[in-house]
């Protein structure tokens, strides 16, 4: 049966040796998917600026609570203080369930900006932008 599901049921996990762990302190998360189109105009197109697909890009990008002693957290700092991808997995919806979405991908963190405000808790609000393509699976649903 269709359901909706909720911002806080999707969490971003990320691969450390051959285990997936879940980020610690995650807030908010939104998974940027975009393409660039390629001008094919010619001059049979009556005026009229036609496009086709061209590169496809995704980014993610992460809200969390800084988290002391977090083994995720740490992760993510030292890849990107040495520029090291990290393989991102995500699944909206549970595993086995119709409909489901779960994206998979190694990206690099090109942003990593901590914030320490007076009057809330430490954060980051990271940026990851995909190294490779993203791996997006749709589990099928029954007719």
């Amino acid at each position: 049966m269709p359901r909706k599901i909720a911002g806080a049921e999707v969490l971003l996990k990320v691969k450390q040796n051959e285990t997936l762990i879940p980020v610690a302190g995650q807030q908010g998360m939104t998974i940027n998917l975009s393409a660039d189109t390629m001008d094919v105009t010619d001059k049979t197109s009556d005026g009229w600026k036609t496009y086709m697909p061209a590169l496809k890009e995704w980014s993610i990008d992460q809200d969390v609570f800084y988290t002391v002693g977090d083994q995720s957290n740490k992760l993510l700092l030292d890849a990107y203080l040495n520029g090291r991808t990290v393989v991102v997995d995500v699944l909206a919806g549970e595993e086995d369930e119709a409909g489901s979405i779960h994206f998979t991908g190694e990206a690099y963190i090109t942003s990593f900006p901590f914030d320490f405000s007076l009057d809330n808790a430490a954060s980051v609000s990271m940026s990851l932008s995909g190294a490779s393509a993203l791996t997006v699976e749709v589990k099928e649903v029954a007719p």
